[in-house]
């Protein structure tokens, strides 16, 4: 897949409405996670059916998987136990994070609601990551994670002037939603110093012609 500019990604995504953190947060929620039941589902072949999907078989002790907004209910219900997605192990975050501060024109490729599932978890299934401390340190090492590609994102704004270097494949949902916020202002900015422009050039032009008159 050929990388995109920073010119060129705005140019293709500009007519994309930028999203809530709710709507955000409401996607996040239909990625997939994997769970381990604690109860077999009495229904035909042990398959739960939601407006969106089927999923199952629902055994005890047998890992499936289902969406985030399906696990956490029945995690918050004690039917369940949440597996800690393997992109959020210690090791991969401390790999990723090399990665990005060793390339700085370029982005590593994460989850595209990387920022948004590792929230809810946070705040909703804690107990998934063991310890108090190892929460915190692999808590850490997101916001890490999310500073650093903030960074990039903020060098290839500066530069968009001039050359661009920073190539923006494998962006969040959260950090390419974060771009078209600032270009959305930006263009509404631009676009009423434009207006005012041109009233103050109309206005010019009525009184060169009432001078020409009188």
């Amino acid at each position: 897949m050929p990388t995109a500019s920073l010119f060129e990604y705005v140019a293709a995504n500009l007519e994309n409405p930028p999203l809530t953190p709710e709507e955000l947060e409401f996607f996040a929620e239909h990625e997939k996670i994997e769970i381990i039941p604690n109860f077999t589902l009495n229904l035909p072949n042990g398959m739960l059916t939601c407006i969106e999907g089927t999923y199952g078989p629902f055994r005890s002790n047998i890992p499936i998987k289902v969406p985030l907004y399906l696990a956490l209910s029945l995690y918050r219900r004690g039917k369940c136990r949440i597996q800690l997605p393997s992109w959020m192990a210690k090791e991969e975050l401390k790999g990723v994070l090399e990665e990005e501060r060793t390339h700085p024109q370029y982005f590593q490729p994460v989850p595209q609601y990387y920022v948004e599932i590792s929230k809810l978890l946070f705040t909703e299934a804690r107990a998934i990551f063991g310890s108090n401390s190892e929460l915190c340190e692999i808590y850490d090492m997101i916001e890490e994670l999310k500073k650093v590609r903030n960074s990039k994102i903020l060098d290839g704004l500066r530069k968009v002037s001039g050359p661009i270097t920073v190539k923006l494949n494998h962006l969040s949902h959260a950090e390419s939603n974060k771009i078209r916020l600032l270009f959305e202002n930006s263009l509404n900015m631009w676009h009423q110093l434009s207006k005012n422009d041109k009233v103050w050039q109309e206005n010019q032009l009525a009184g060169n012609d009432a001078s020409m008159t009188l």
